[in-house]
């Protein structure tokens, strides 16, 4: 079906939110970051491959210099965000730090427009604003601390990172002609970024502590559940379906993840609801389906 990207992009919200929600139950151990994103980034990509070359084994994806540079963009910025969120993850409510991601879906349609051209119709736009809105009913901040200004920072830079990897992603998808592929590429250079790390900031010492309690089997499974959630429920989803949908409505649809991350983080870490949180989830509603109803 022609409009099976719509499904897949609400499957990766999904899948966003419960792999978000795997690594700050991982992150509860401190001083595991960079092991947390090679281990994970390295699953994901390792199963994307798999998913590749079972499926799309006659394809041959096209390496272009443009989809080289295009994936060198995604990867990078990539990794300064997640290492950005990985600082903060543990230090805010899922259901109130993940809403925020939803704004990135503004910066997605200038973007998009200046590498490929592409531009939302004037209700998509409505929808788009909308779903903006819809995350601000999220905040809960009343007065900034120094903790909050802090996570804040490390959050606003995530966002910007976020902003800018859709576009690049899609044109890589666009040039490889392999959403499965591309997605292998984006997240095995993730994990090498984060490898690199690992050399840099020594986490022998946490490990060598998980290790001493009897936990370090059960971190390690986490991490490698949340690879596999990050593969199959959401980023592999989303970048299969750019094959068939703009940057623009994928992330868009993408962006109701704090819906999930709501459920969640009531079900996995008994966070509080507050009336802000519905009202800020029938406006994230009501904009994807605008947004969708006026392809």
């Amino acid at each position: 079906m022609t409009d099976t990207w719509i499904l897949l992009s609400f499957l990766s919200a999904f899948g966003q939110a419960l792999g978000w929600a795997l690594k700050k139950r991982t992150l509860e151990n401190k001083g595991i970051n960079n092991t947390l994103g090679l281990v994970s980034f390295f699953t994901a990509g390792v199963i994307l491959f798999l998913l590749w070359g079972l499926t799309e084994v006659n394809r041959l994806p096209s390496m272009s210099p443009r989809f080289i540079l295009a994936s060198l963009v995604v990867i990078g910025v990539n990794i300064l965000a997640v290492w950005a969120i990985y600082r903060v993850l543990d230090q805010a409510a899922l259901s109130v730090l993940m809403p925020f991601v939803a704004v990135t879906a503004l910066f997605v349609v200038p973007i998009e427009y200046v590498l490929r051209g592409v531009l939302p119709n004037v209700f998509q736009v409505y929808g788009i604003a909308l779903v903006v809105t819809g995350a601000t009913f999220f905040a809960t901040i009343k007065r900034p601390t120094k903790e909050v200004l802090t996570v804040a920072g490390y959050f606003a830079t995530a966002l910007l990172c976020y902003s800018i990897a859709p576009p690049f992603q899609a044109v890589a998808v666009e040039e490889s002609g392999s959403g499965l592929f591309s997605a292998g590429v984006f997240h095995i250079g993730i994990a090498m970024g984060f490898f690199l790390f690992r050399f840099l900031y020594t986490e022998s010492q946490a490990i060598g502590t998980l290790q001493e309690k009897g936990e370090w089997g059960k971190t390690i499974l986490l991490m490698v559940a949340a690879g596999a959630v990050l593969a199959l429920f959401e980023n592999g989803p989303a970048t299969v379906a750019l094959e068939s949908a703009k940057a623009s409505e994928v992330f868009s649809l993408k962006r109701t993840m704090p819906l999930f991350a709501l459920i969640l983080g009531i079900w996995m870490f008994r966070e509080k609801v507050t009336i802000r949180h519905f009202f800020g989830t029938t406006l994230l509603v009501g904009g994807s389906i605008l947004i969708v109803w006026f392809r």
